[in-house]
């Protein structure tokens, strides 16, 4: 079994995953796991050991999947776990820190992960519904429109 170290010098420079754009300046990345959507080791899902990665449910929430440490790498089906978080902003994006952070799993990748959460569950909410215009009262108002 090859380290993570060695993993990543081998898809660095080319994977499927990658996003090369001219004009960007920073190279992106679209694996899975992932949360920065970044192309670093510290933020790969494919190499690290310890991977988070939030996607948007299907009706309301996020899904938070994170891999298994201890499964090899060769089994896909029970390598990762997923769980659902629905509610406000406040409680996913406590449950998030909690998941991500407090129990020690990864604790440098909670603040994007929060963030991550947050605009997904922002997206989700809707526009807000534009206030009725009312035309202007008074007796001033009456004035100025005879004018």
């Amino acid at each position: 079994m090859s380290t993570q170290d060695l993993q990543w010098l081998l898809v660095r420079k080319s994977n499927s995953y990658l996003v090369k754009q001219k004009g960007l300046g920073r190279v992106f990345s679209r694996e899975p796991g992932n949360i920065a959507s970044l192309h670093s080791y510290k933020y790969s899902g494919l190499v690290n050991d310890k991977a988070v990665g939030i996607t948007p449910n299907d009706k309301q929430g996020v899904d938070v999947i994170t891999k298994k440490t201890k499964v090899s790498p060769r089994v896909v089906k029970g390598a990762r776990v997923n769980t659902t978080v629905k509610g406000g902003a406040r409680r996913v994006a406590g449950a998030v820190a909690n998941i991500t952070a407090k129990h020690g799993y990864r604790p440098d990748l909670r603040k994007d992960a929060v963030a991550r959460a947050s605009a997904i569950i922002r997206s989700q909410q809707g526009r807000q519904r534009v206030p009725k215009e009312y035309p202007p009262r008074g007796r001033r108002i009456e004035a100025v429109i005879k004018k």
